[in-house]
């Protein structure tokens, strides 16, 4: 699902997380308010999110539950808040993770540095809103 750099506003809908052969989200780049809808993070099938460039708010939950397959996570440029979850170093293939400018606190959870041997893109808002053994 490809819709990205079309001004949309208002908030994700929650039935787009029901749709459960979604390989994509793309959504970044527009006028999007409010949370992110908790069917997101249970996406079986999904391999790449980006919901970069909006206005979303509110925290990541604790436990994310995406195919082994993603890939690439852009979040960035939002106003997420909250920690960093553990659970999003469950992800083996994942390449690609950009959380920067958001309002997220805290430390790294250590097991993202670890477990993610493909991960070329790790962007996080190092040293001055978390802290992180890896952060570039």
């Amino acid at each position: 699902f490809w819709a990205s750099d079309n001004s949309f506003s208002g908030p994700i809908p929650k039935e787009l997380g029901l749709v459960e052969s979604l390989d994509t989200i793309s959504l970044g780049n527009n006028r999007l308010t409010g949370t992110i809808p908790e069917s997101l993070y249970n996406l079986y099938n999904i391999e790449y999110l980006n919901l970069y460039n909006n206005m979303l708010t509110g925290s990541l939950p604790k436990n994310i539950n995406y195919s082994e397959n993603m890939s690439t996570i852009r979040l960035h440029d939002n106003e997420l808040v909250g920690t960093i979850p553990e659970s999003l170093g469950n992800f083996p293939n994942l390449e690609i993770l950009q959380l920067h400018s958001n309002k997220f606190s805290g430390t790294v959870p250590d097991v993202i540095c670890e477990n993610l041997s493909l991960l070329t893109s790790f962007e996080t808002d190092c040293p001055y809103l978390v802290k992180c053994s890896c952060c570039t």
